[in-house]
C-alpha cells in the first residue's frame, strides 16, 4: 500500500527554501522522506518558486552592489554584464612571422662568432 502523503504549509516552505538554496532534489526528498516522483507531483510549484525567489534576491543584491560605489562594484558589474548584457572576453592569438627575427638572431650569432675569431687571431699575432 502506498505511503500516505500529508502536504502541509511547513513542508511546502521547506521545499521552497531548500530549492532556493540550491539543494539537489534527492536531498530535498531526504528532508521530507519522500521519493522524487512524489516531490515532483506535489511540490512542483514550490520547487520553481523557491529557485525563482532565490535568483531574484541574489540578482537584486548583485545589482545593488554593481551600481554602487563599494569595493565589489567593479567585479559585480563585470559579472552582471557578462551574464545579462552579453559581454564576453575574447582571447586573441597573435600569429607572427618570426623568420625576420630568426634572421636577426642568426646574424647576431654570426657577428659574435666573427668577433671572437678575430679576437683570437689578434691575440695569437701578439704572442
Amino acid at each position: 500500500m502506498p505511503k500516505d502523503i500529508k502536504i502541509t504549509d511547513d513542508k511546502k516552505e521547506v521545499v521552497k527554501k531548500a530549492s532556493g538554496m540550491g539543494l539537489p532534489h534527492d536531498q530535498i526528498c531526504s528532508l521530507l522522506d519522500i521519493s522524487r516522483p512524489t516531490l515532483y507531483k506535489y511540490y512542483q510549484d514550490e520547487l520553481r518558486e523557491g529557485k525563482a525567489t532565490a535568483n531574484f534576491q541574489v540578482a537584486n543584491n548583485l545589482f545593488k552592489i554593481a551600481t554602487s560605489q563599494s569595493n565589489g562594484a567593479v567585479t559585480a558589474g563585470i559579472f552582471w554584464l557578462k551574464t545579462q548584457a552579453g559581454w564576453k572576453e575574447h582571447n586573441v592569438i597573435e600569429v607572427t612571422d618570426s623568420s625576420q627575427e630568426n634572421d636577426k638572431f642568426r646574424k647576431l650569432i654570426s657577428d659574435i662568432r666573427e668577433s671572437k675569431l678575430s679576437e683570437e687571431d689578434s691575440n695569437e699575432s701578439t704572442h
